[in-house]
């Protein structure tokens, strides 16, 4: 890794981000992005980082605080009404900065600027975060490899999908990685404490289907006890339905904590709880693992069957709440399983998802495009750039402005999106 990080610290030009920006993000790309930065940052690599802020609440934008603290150069600025706007800012903040490669972050705006820039010689890469289908869509608008970039996954899964699909010839498969703890969790059956940790929402989440399975595994087996680590828009019904079932007591809704707390939290626990409909590495597992904190989480197609081996890294479920309420109860009165699951998940994580392993992967990556970079600067900003079509899913979060709306009432109607959004 030394060559890589001497050659990206010998760059007379930066390597550029892009991210979204909200207030209290707690995302696993948000969160892996953070750490990536951060190292890299402190390794002496020359950074610039574009944010889009949705919504409301700039001054209070997830990550962009911390970066700036650490002394990273950030641009933050609002994500405008216009899909195109944005595409071209973001061409712009590529012909200023002059970077030796572009690294964009889950927005179609900056994925269509980051492939114009790619097929004039910016070397850029396309980041697989998960099964969403947002991500499918824009790999099948870009193809990055045809336009000066590359595709990487988070998981074998999603490569061979991307075989599969054509959407790249060499996807590079590098997994998240997390610290491990000193420490690890010890098992506890009275409390047998299962930890939820993410975002709170049903679309890929499924957190409704989180708390049913928690309200029934409470009522087969009263020393079991749930926290719930995250916020979201799911939280006002989720803790309708608790209460609704007489057990505020035991499932606890701890809200947005830091890093930090987070980690205790885990350290204190027995199991994790995930239920999504699909994922890609997700962080929230990888952290639990480390702690040996035991997974409980649906097979679906992603990288979780890489992570989780039956009775040998954690315990895998379907979707039906009643059954993985069972599996729960079944792990809480199994100490022997437990070990042997929280052992294998720790060390499973030591060997081959650890900080460092991811790094030092990242680092190879970024200095070998950054090296067959042909654009040095000038003109990135077309005359006429394809926007896709409003209501489309790459056009997600952009609405249509009438034309023949006065001036103030389009500003009306943009300071109203953002107060929505």
């Amino acid at each position: 890794m030394t060559s890589g990080l001497d050659a990206l610290r010998a760059l007379d030009r930066p390597i550029a981000f892009g991210h979204y920006g909200l207030v209290n993000d707690i995302s696993g790309v948000t969160t892996w992005l953070h750490g990536l930065l951060a190292y890299l940052h402190a390794e002496g690599v020359p950074l610039v980082v574009r944010s889009h802020h949705i919504g409301a609440g700039i001054e209070d934008s997830s990550l962009v605080g911390q970066l700036r603290t650490m002394g990273v150069a950030v641009e933050l600025v609002q994500r405008g009404p216009s899909m195109e706007q944005d595409i071209r800012d973001t061409l712009d903040f590529l012909e200023r900065h002059r970077p030796a490669m572009f690294l964009p972050q889950c927005l179609n705006e900056m994925y269509i600027a980051a492939g114009i820039a790619g097929a004039q010689g910016l070397p850029w890469l396309l980041t697989m975060h998960s099964d969403d289908p947002d991500y499918w869509e824009i790999a099948r608008h870009t193809l990055p490899e045809r336009c000066g970039g590359r595709l990487v996954c988070v998981s074998q899964h999603l490569a061979e999908r991307c075989r599969q699909e054509g959407l790249a010839a060499e996807p590079v498969v590098i997994p998240y990685g997390v610290e491990v703890p000193l420490d690890s969790a010890v098992f506890k059956a009275d409390p047998f404490t299962v930890i939820y940790s993410g975002r709170l929402v049903e679309e890929q989440k499924r957190f409704g289907l989180v708390v049913e399975t928690m309200v029934h595994a409470c009522r087969s087996d009263h020393r079991l006890r749930f926290k719930v680590l995250g916020q979201g828009p799911a939280e006002v019904e989720a803790r309708r339905v608790v209460e609704e079932a007489g057990l505020n007591a035991r499932i606890h809704f701890l809200g947005r904590l830091d890093p930090g707390q987070v980690g205790q939290e885990l350290l204190e626990g027995q199991a994790l709880i995930l239920m999504s409909d699909y994922e890609g590495l997700p962080v929230s597992m990888l952290e639990a693992m480390a702690a040996g904190v035991v997974p409980v989480v649906r097979a679906t197609e992603s990288g979780i069957p890489e992570l989780v081996v039956e009775g040998a890294t954690g315990i895998l479920v379907g979707d039906d709440p009643i059954a993985a309420a069972g599996r729960i109860v079944q792990l809480a009165n199994d100490q022997v399983r437990w070990e042997r699951c929280s052992q294998g998940a720790r060390e499973l994580i030591t060997k081959r998802y650890s900080n460092h392993s991811s790094y030092e992967q990242w680092v190879a990556l970024i200095a070998g495009s950054a090296s067959l970079a042909t654009w040095s600067g000038g003109p990135l900003v077309p005359k006429h750039i394809e926007v896709p079509p409003l209501g489309s899913r790459l056009a997600k979060g952009y609405r249509a402005i009438p034309v023949n709306d006065s001036i103030s009432t389009r500003i009306g109607r943009l300071l109203g999106f953002f107060r929505q959004s």
